[in-house]
C-alpha cells in the first residue's frame, strides 16, 4: 500500500473512532504533519474534543480527549488497515 492510500485509510480510521468516542461533530478530522528532528514521522488529528496522533515508524495511533488524557492507542495501523481495505 503507498503511503498516500495508507494515509487516507488513517484518516477514515481516525474519524471512525472519534465518532465512537464522541469527539467529533461530523466534520472531517483537520490534519497537519508531524517533524521530528526535520523529518517526517507521522500526522496529527484534530477534532472538535480532542485530538489523534499518527506515528507512522511506530505504527501506531494515540488519541486524546479534550483534557490531554490518552483514550485509545492503537497498534500494529497499517496491518489493521490493509486488512480493513481488503474486506470492503
Amino acid at each position: 500500500m503507498h503511503h498516500a492510500e495508507l494515509a487516507a485509510s488513517v484518516q477514515q480510521l481516525i474519524a471512525d473512532v472519534f465518532q465512537q468516542l464522541r469527539l467529533s461533530n461530523e466534520d472531517a478530522p483537520r490534519q497537519s504533519l508531524l517533524i521530528r528532528d526535520g523529518n517526517y514521522c507521522g500526522r496529527r488529528f484534530e477534532a472538535h474534543h480532542g485530538h489523534a496522533l499518527w506515528f507512522f515508524e511506530e505504527d501506531q495511533i494515540k488519541v486524546f480527549g479534550a483534557d490531554g488524557r490518552v483514550l485509545r492507542v492503537m497498534e500494529r495501523v497499517s496491518m489493521y488497515t490493509t486488512a480493513t481495505k481488503m474486506a470492503a
